[in-house]
């Protein structure tokens, strides 16, 4: 049994991205536990329908702490080996504070840069694969560690 494709006429002109709004989740990739090391490539999915990528945000339960060397996670995000930003979401501990959890969805946060989408090269077909990469930038072994982020990419179908 094919895929049927529905051509129209749609009953109205936001019906397909309606339809996929309630059915095209986000992709999305997580950290489980505390973050030692970078990890480059990771694969988090395709689409199932072409569009562009709307945003991209981080999320991290500790940022932990080190008042003396950088201690940061930043995340990129590629579409066919290609990145869909101009600016990657990072999240970094800031000297004097606790560590506690984070997300770059709040831009009066401390320590966070948001992701800033590169508006030529943010569109995708049905299937393009989104990978990602994850650097962790620390000089010396903190006082606590990073642990358990969240990655989202949310999607617009056209």
């Amino acid at each position: 049994m094919g895929v049927t494709t529905f051509v129209g006429p749609d009953p109205s002109p936001g019906f397909k991205q309606q339809v996929a709004g309630a059915i095209e989740i986000p992709l999305t990739d997580t950290f489980s536990g505390e973050i030692t090391g970078s990890s480059p490539g990771k694969p988090i999915g395709a689409p199932r329908y072409k569009g562009s990528v709307q945003d991209v945000w981080l999320s991290i339960g500790a940022s932990g702490k080190d008042d003396t060397n950088t201690l940061s996670i930043e995340v990129d995000v590629m579409i066919n080996g290609t990145s869909c930003l101009t600016t990657a979401p990072k999240i970094a501990h800031v000297s004097g504070e606790a560590s506690t959890n984070k997300t770059t969805r709040d831009a009066g946060d401390t320590g966070i840069t948001q992701a800033v989408l590169d508006g030529d090269n943010n569109t995708y077909e049905v299937g393009d694969s989104f990978t990602v990469d994850w650097t962790l930038t620390r000089t010396a072994s903190p006082t606590t560690e990073m642990a358990n982020a969240a990655l989202v990419v949310e999607l617009k179908p056209d």
